[in-house]
């Protein structure tokens, strides 16, 4: 295993309807991110229009679904972005996350150790909170870790003008915050990464020391030999 040198960032989402309020504040993340020096890989809209996945296999290969399994399989964190459909997310983003089925069996399953900046955007804040509150829970399901600023945008205030600037002060502060909750959890998690790759393994004690105390208060200590760890045996 090598360590690798940047920090990298998937981002999912939006909608095939092009200028949404949830592929703009996606797209707003993703250049913050890149103003900040980070990798970026972006899948959004038809990007994400894969087939119905169907969790008995026969599906057709798709290059478009290679690409993005091998994106998020080497990425340090995501972010996932959903307009709100009858309360909750759309079927586009929620079908692509269930493509992530084939990670399952990673050296880091689905997204272990991942940070997750989830964005919903719908024509109120209800829809909003409700499409967040699922996203996190299915990252959770996938091992990952949603940030603690999440970010629910109401549409209907058209907080984006059409060159996607953010006209909306406090909404800019919550993107600038989610986004310094994520890249400082990945840098964090990259970190440990590295310093696993770097650092010798060391050899477990051979001796296992374990202290009690007799009823006067004198500490005894005992020393019991360790077991030797021993490999499981292989199936018949």
């Amino acid at each position: 295993m090598t360590a690798r040198a940047a920090i990298s960032v998937v981002g999912m989402g939006g909608a095939i309807r092009p200028g949404s309020t949830s592929e703009k504040a996606f797209h707003w993340l993703m250049a913050a991110l890149d103003e900040r020096g980070v990798a970026t890989s972006v899948f959004t809209g038809l990007d994400l229009d894969f087939p119905l996945f169907n969790p008995n296999g026969g599906a057709s290969p798709d290059r478009r679904l290679d690409r993005f399994l091998a994106a998020i399989r080497h990425c340090d964190a995501l972010v996932i972005s959903s307009p709100v459909y009858h309360g909750g997310p759309s079927g586009l983003v929620k079908n692509a996350i269930d493509h992530l089925q084939p990670l399952a069996n990673d050296d880091r399953p689905y997204l272990t150790g991942r940070p997750v900046c989830c964005v919903a955007a719908g024509g109120g804040l209800p829809g909003a909170i409700s499409t967040l509150s699922a996203l996190r829970d299915v990252v959770h399901a996938l091992r990952g870790w949603p940030t603690p600023m999440q970010v629910p945008i109401n549409s209907s205030s058209h907080p984006f003008d059409e060159q996607g600037s953010c006209s909306d002060t406090k909404l800019d502060h919550t993107l600038t915050a989610a986004l310094d909750d994520l890249l400082g959890f990945a840098k964090a998690m990259h970190s440990s990464q590295v310093l696993a790759v770097r650092r010798p393994a060391m050899e477990p004690p051979k001796i296992m020391v374990v202290g009690s105390y007799n009823r006067d208060a004198t500490l005894v200590v005992n020393r019991f030999p360790q077991p030797e760890r021993r490999s499981p045996p292989e199936d018949q």
